[in-house]
């Protein structure tokens, strides 16, 4: 039963056509991915069913029982508004709203009686379908389990871009929508983050309509796809995989239909003029006139019925990495490489190296140093350096994730004008393969979108001819046509490659070997990243029953970098494993508090699965537990603090 119906619509921007009869339906429980390159109207169909727009013609009929929780591409906090303040305003503004009324029915006279009844009973009737009662214990609850414990009175300026999103989606669910509808989730999430927003969704029993670029979120999760494409729409059954199958073969359908149709037009046309030159030399003979009628009204009811040439949009980069030859054994080596930010110390002696040809894809929580090593690794690495060597013959290309390669005062011609023997019509041409148009090669680099900055240092790596490719998140802002683009491209590269990327489909297609940056140092796997996802998940799945946990999977990460004491509590646990020995108070204490993280562990699960199925009640129940449960744990880290002063210094 369709939830939503997306009826011919049509919207044009400055008379550019955006929508052209549009028609779409979603139904309940359905998970579609919105899909389409960058500039096709994607968000634009996302704030017409939101009415944040209005479109030139057509309508959107949405069912009487349909609440939509909307999560933005980009979601605007005011400034110093807290987390709390975020997820509580609305509900207390209508707190507020439901006291005033109870106060004026109960001053009022009867004559107003009826009318004061009436505008409090509405205003009840809201308060009571988003569990008013429970609701803020609800959202407190949420907030722990989706991993922003112990952050509700912080500035939310102060939070990650990671943070920010899983925010966003705790008050989109907190209207209890059944239907979700997401514009670019997964920005700004790392790849645990980005694992949680796989399971969470799949776990969530209402719709959901997603505009994502993440082929494997999208492969995961969906069971349709809606391709918009010169802006009308095409649905196909399946998720992603399924859909590029559905697509070439529908494409090949069509255009069959379209070549025979086309054949048959010509050879009547041709019988047509035929029977018209014979009917023209035998005009007495009246046969001929109507033969050469019957084939002129087939001809007319022929092209009448004839399909529209399909047009697909075939528009991609032209990229092709074409590296320098070198013969080095030896593309990286660093030894005792040390960084830290004041207290807070990204990495500690770290020892790595990579052969000349290897492809390795470098890993990691948000904030734990990636960027920063890369950043180093081209500030500092030469052959002579005796911490980051680079291997002699070798020449670095970098492509930066904050595209602080750019000069931002330049046009995008002038950038690429501006390398080493390039001249005016090389320039030109290449930026023409890299689909920047008359008009963009002109425009500033300061005003060019993400997708086009990106699009700009790839193009500068491809004149370069560097053999070592430093590329920190190469695919973000990108179309999923150039990011596919992008792979076959990289794939044909005959150099070393050293990436940083949450795109699990990119790594799998470019990386064989993994670096996970875990406790301050690397751990390093053979294989791409489904390989480690599988080691990485078995060891998860062994020590907490379930493959990611934002509650306390990532606050071993996370918690040095964001949260007050986070360092501390690092430091605590690395001295729980050495004095774990030493005294039984003390073990016998690490060992409660243990058992009870998990018990909390436990309890978070359940509280997130009551809230997704909608079972409000038995979340607020939860919750209380789990305060309980939260102050043992308190009490149990003071007295195990305590425990471990009272040992010896030499034991």
């Amino acid at each position: 039963m369709a939830i939503i119906s997306f009826k011919n619509i049509s919207i044009e921007y400055s008379g550019t056509q955006v929508l052209d009869n549009a028609c779409f339906e979603i139904n309940a429980g359905q998970k579609i991915g919105l899909i389409g390159p960058n500039g096709s109207g994607k968000t634009t169909i996302l704030k017409i069913i939101t009415n944040q727009i209005k479109p030139n013609e057509g309508k959107v009929e949405i069912g009487g029982d349909v609440r939509i929780g909307y999560v933005p591409q980009h979601v605007e906090f005011e400034s110093n508004q807290t987390v709390v303040d975020y997820l509580l305003d609305d509900y207390r503004q209508l707190k507020a709203k439901l006291r005033q009324n109870e106060e004026a029915v109960s001053n009022a006279n009867g004559q107003n009686m009826d009318a004061l009844l009436k505008a409090y009973q509405v205003v009840r009737d809201s308060y009571d379908h988003i569990g008013g009662d429970h609701f803020e214990a609800r959202a407190m609850a949420m907030l722990d389990a989706l991993g922003l414990a112990g952050r509700h009175d912080q500035p939310i300026q102060q939070l990650s871009g990671g943070e920010k999103n899983v925010l966003a989606m705790t008050h989109a669910l907190l209207a209890d929508p059944n239907l979700l509808i997401l514009d670019e989730p997964g920005n700004h999430l790392d790849y645990i983050g980005l694992a949680w927003l796989d399971e969470f969704l799949q776990r969530f029993r209402g719709a959901v309509l997603i505009v994502s670029h993440n082929r494997y979120l999208l492969d995961r999760v969906t069971s349709d796809i809606i391709d918009l494409e010169f802006g009308k729409t095409s649905l196909y059954h399946g998720n992603y995989t399924k859909y590029k199958q559905l697509r070439k073969e529908r494409q090949e359908a069509l255009q069959k239909q379209y070549d025979d149709q086309q054949k048959r037009i010509a050879e009547l046309k041709a019988l047509v003029q035929k029977f018209a030159d014979i009917a023209q030399g035998h005009a007495s003979d009246q046969s001929w006139g109507k033969r050469l009628r019957a084939r002129r009204s087939q001809l007319e009811r022929e092209m009448a019925n004839a399909i529209e040439k399909p047009i697909y949009d075939n528009s991609k980069v032209n990229l092709n990495f074409q590296a320098e030859a070198t013969k080095a054994d030896i593309a990286l080596q660093i030894k005792g490489y040390s960084k830290a930010f004041g207290e807070l110390e990204l990495f500690n002696d770290l020892q790595w190296s990579i052969n000349g040809g290897q492809r390795w894809a470098l890993i990691g929580p948000n904030g734990c140093g990636k960027t920063t090593l890369l950043r180093d690794i081209v500030k500092k690495g030469r052959w002579e350096d005796p911490i980051i060597r680079i291997g002699p013959s070798l020449s670095i290309g970098y492509c930066s994730q904050q595209q602080e390669v750019l000069n931002e005062n330049k046009t995008a011609f002038e950038e690429i004008a501006g390398l080493k023997n390039v001249s005016h019509e090389q320039a030109l041409g290449i930026l023409a393969r890299f689909l920047f148009t008359d008009e963009d090669v002109h425009k500033k680099i300061a005003n060019l979108s993400g997708g086009e900055r990106n699009r700009l240092q790839l193009a500068r790596l491809m004149l370069l001819k560097p053999n070592f490719l430093l590329l920190d998140e190469p695919t973000n802002h990108l179309d999923i046509q150039t990011c596919e683009a992008v792979e076959a491209a990289l794939s044909e590269f005959n150099g070393t490659i050293l990436t940083v990327s949450h795109d699990r489909y990119f790594l799998d297609k470019i990386a064989d070997h993994v670096a996970e940056v875990k406790d301050k140092s690397l751990r390093l796997y053979d294989g791409n990243f489904t390989t480690y996802w599988q080691t990485y998940k078995a060891q998860q799945e062994q020590s907490t029953g379930r493959i990611t946990s934002r509650g306390k999977d990532r606050q071993q990460d996370n918690d040095a970098k964001a949260k007050t004491g986070g360092q501390a509590w690092l430091d605590r646990k690395a001295k729980a494993a050495i004095l774990r020995k030493a005294q039984k108070a003390a073990s016998d204490l690490e060992n409660k508090l243990g058992q009870t993280e998990k018990e909390k562990e436990k309890l978070e699960q359940k509280i997130a699965d009551a809230y997704t199925r909608g079972d409000n009640d038995k979340g607020s129940k939860l919750s209380q537990e789990l305060k309980i449960v939260s102050t043992q744990i308190e009490e149990l880290y003071e007295a195990w603090m305590e425990a471990v002063e009272n040992i010896p210094e030499e034991e």
